[in-house]
């Protein structure tokens, strides 16, 4: 997989358009597209802007996600949020004792696990680094 094609993936993981993530990298939209089509090489400058915005710039390089990267969410934000949030819930509905943590992480990972299958089973995205 070329530059180019790991760049326009990691824009659309983002859900990003060329223009928006052209800025991130303090450059043109035009810039941008070159980049894409592997007509131009982007300069060290934009790929240092990057990563302030969720970017995985090793990924750009090497064709392999970074650990942390890899961790990151692949559902959108608000079913995460929301997630998160019923997993807190039913760990604090418990009683006096709440879940502990590791559980916690696991029953997170198994809701987002859910959250990225369509109605027939099938994954649409990836969460967390071992799926």
């Amino acid at each position: 997989m070329s530059f180019g094609t790991r760049l326009r993936e990691e824009r659309t993981r983002l859900g990003l358009t060329q223009p928006a993530f052209a800025e991130l990298g303090g450059v043109k939209r035009v810039s941008q597209h070159l980049y894409e089509q592997n007509v131009r090489v982007p300069d060290v400058n934009y790929l240092l802007r990057l990563p302030a915005h969720g970017v995985d710039v090793g990924f750009l390089l090497s064709g392999k996600r970074s650990l942390t990267s890899a961790a990151e969410e692949w559902i959108p934000r608000r079913r995460a949020v929301k997630a998160f949030r019923a997993v807190e819930e039913f760990s604090s509905s418990r009683g006096a004792s709440p879940l502990p943590y590791s559980e916690r992480e696991r029953l997170f990972e198994t809701l987002c696990a859910a959250l990225t299958e369509d109605d027939t089973g099938r994954e649409l995205t990836r969460v967390g680094a071992n799926h």
